[in-house]
């Protein structure tokens, strides 16, 4: 009896534990999944506009994420608030990445900085757990706005012409094989 209640405790914790762990989805054949999200709850009243070089995907608020499905290929994703940040991005198709917009302190509003993640550091994996378990999916992509954001975008690819070929760059890549496992 004593072995059978051990099992039986084994088996409810073990899947407890998959029922509370989440996975990344998987993009539809031939595209990259990527999972745009805000780990920290600094600057919480603002949202940060987030942009695919020129289109507009969304204002992203503190306490959510959303997934943005799109061709492979090299890609430049930023984000605006007091400040703009950008990264340069090379996605393999049918795989998923993760890029968190980190609130920092900023001279007036929250700054905003732009984190590619990595499958192998495990802070990223444990704040990749978390959002997924707590926050919510904001399902904020808003191509059809983009033309209300044509000033800012030029202002952008203005400031990103600037600084990309400055010697100490503070462009961050998202390289290929910086992929998450998927579902």
């Amino acid at each position: 009896m004593k072995k059978i209640t051990t099992i039986l405790l084994i088996v409810f914790a073990f899947t407890s534990y998959k029922a509370t762990s989440q996975v990344l989805e998987k993009p539809t054949e031939g595209k990259s999944l990527v999972y745009i999200m805000r780990s920290n709850n600094l600057g919480a009243g603002l949202n940060f506009r987030v942009y695919d070089k020129d289109k507009f995907l969304g204002a992203l608020p503190s306490g959510a994420y959303f997934i943005y499905e799109c061709d492979p290929g090299e890609h430049l994703f930023w984000a605006a608030s007091e400040n703009r940040d950008f990264v340069e991005a090379n996605l393999e198709a049918n795989k998923t990445y993760v890029i968190d917009l980190r609130a920092k302190m900023g001279m007036f509003i929250a700054a905003v900085g732009v984190e590619p993640y990595e499958p192998t550091n495990k802070k990223h994996v444990k704040r990749i757990k978390k959002v997924l378990r707590k926050h919510i999916n904001a399902n904020v992509v808003n191509a059809d706005k983009t033309e209300e954001k044509e000033d800012n975008i030029a202002k952008a690819m203005e400031a990103y012409d600037r600084i990309k070929d400055k010697e100490n760059s503070k462009i961050k890549k998202l390289l290929s094989n910086m992929n998450f496992e998927n579902k």
